[in-house]
């Protein structure tokens, strides 16, 4: 395992953005192990890692490994994930744990004191896989030694309701103010990836105690912010790996069924708008600032307005930004995935080998693409986590071999986002520099 450069001998900034999935984190892997190497090939290294909930795991794992070759740091998350279980995540549904879960229902509705209904799962475990999982201090050495740049993992603050991106920087934490995310410097630590990965209703909030100026109670950051684009912008990207679990352009409207919705279908659209949306968002931006914004005399020319009312905010000037993005190409094959997964390894009596999946998916209804949606973040089983490897792996080849130099700038070759009215962009930018010369303070 061969030792890297600094930061300061590779340029330009590559970040690399992971969204939280549960067990699709699998997939990330899968395509990291295949774009980090070819990227290595350049000359390239991601020095920035941006990450939400089990994208936090992920992100944190990768920048202790960051002192390690691109095939090196491949080959061991890879391994860690072929052998995850969910014991190792969660305890059992069935059995003391599920008593522990059923009295704490009980105690709650009835009112005692003392008493509260954090969530219907207990995460416990996953408290001590993280230690086992990740080097902490070799994380800290990776960032003091400038090995990498930052690593960054995104949770939502209880009492606030937003954003707080905790980041391990060398550099520190952005200092200027932005109007969605606090940014928080800090030596990242499993209380800050659990927080980043309570799953509201079925996770209880972590609470985080470093450093004091942040402590407070957490959930998932993909409530808020699930595919951490601006961060990674925010630390200093000047190109970005975005991977997403679902196609990043607009898909059809899903079919309506005249049967009463299960809980499965409530959950599957409730994801559906942590997770697909708001990356769709995210890029959308990504597409407009590279296609409008960006201060560059080659592309259409950059916008007066933007740029002031940027600066007036401390912010810096818009940038191109290259991207590479790998998504599987078909909605919903990681949940069809799931699906027959499931139906292999747990169908009849085989489903002896593990009764929590059983009775999870009784209570979740009928055998739907919703019901598969929402069991793909939950099944912690080594074949499926190995089919999301090499599906990722397949998705990152074709994203290769329609984009040969890696990166890609133009929106127009993999976002589709419809036609843009340049006239109305330049009266909103306008607007909005009016407004801040205004209210500077706002």
């Amino acid at each position: 395992m061969g030792n890297r450069g600094t930061v300061s001998e590779l340029k330009p900034t590559v970040a690399a953005v992971l969204p939280g999935g549960g067990a699709r984190g699998a997939y990330e892997v899968g395509a990291l192990s295949v774009l980090l190497p070819a990227l290595e090939e350049r000359g390239e290294r991601v020095s920035v890692w941006c990450g939400t909930s089990v994208g936090a795991i992920n992100a944190a794992a990768y920048g202790s490994l960051a002192h390690q070759s691109a095939s090196d740091q491949a080959d061991t998350v890879m391994h860690f994930w072929k052998t995850v279980r969910k014991q190792h995540v969660m305890s059992p549904l069935i059995g003391v744990g599920g008593a522990r879960t059923i009295a704490r229902i009980v105690a709650h509705a009835a009112g005692i004191p003392g008493v509260s209904l954090a969530g219907l799962m207990d995460p416990s475990p996953l408290a001590k896989s993280l230690e086992e999982w990740i080097d902490w201090h070799q994380l800290d050495a990776n960032v003091e030694s400038e090995v990498v740049r930052a690593v960054c993992v995104v949770a939502t603050s209880m009492s606030t309701g937003s954003p707080v991106a905790f980041v391990s920087a060398g550099d520190g934490a952005p200092e200027f103010v932005d109007d969605e995310i606090r940014y928080v410097e800090t030596n990242l630590r499993g209380e800050h990836v659990r927080a980043s990965a309570a799953i509201p209703l079925l996770f209880p909030t972590v609470e985080v105690t470093s450093p004091a100026s942040a402590h407070g109670h957490y959930a998932d950051g993909g409530t808020r912010l699930n595919s951490p684009i601006k961060p990674a912008l925010s630390l200093g990207a000047e190109k970005v790996i975005v991977i997403g679990l679902e196609p990043f352009s607009p898909g059809g409207r899903r079919t309506v069924t005249p049967r009463t919705p299960s809980i499965a279908d409530v959950a599957s659209n409730v994801l559906d708008g942590l997770l697909v949306d708001q990356v769709a968002h995210d890029l959308r931006r990504l597409a407009l600032i590279n296609s409008f914004f960006v201060e560059d005399a080659a592309t259409t020319g950059a916008l007066d307005a933007p740029r002031t009312y940027r600066l007036a905010r401390g912010h810096k000037p818009y940038r191109p930004v290259s991207y590479a993005l790998v998504a599987p190409q078909r909605r919903g094959e990681i949940g069809r995935l799931a699906q027959q997964m499931f139906h292999r390894r747990y169908g009849g009596l085989r489903g002896l080998r593990d009764l929590d999946y059983v009775v999870l998916m009784r209570a979740l209804g009928a055998d739907t693409p919703a019901r598969g949606e929402l069991l793909s973040f939950l099944l912690f089983d080594p074949e499926f986590t190995g089919e999301l490897i090499k599906l990722g792996r397949r998705d990152a080849r074709r994203w290769l071999r329609r984009h040969p130099r890696f990166w890609c700038r133009d929106a127009s070759h993999d976002l589709s986002f419809g036609a843009v009215d340049r006239a109305a962009i330049r009266e909103q930018e306008a607007l909005a520099e009016f407004r801040q010369l205004r209210n500077p303070r706002s």
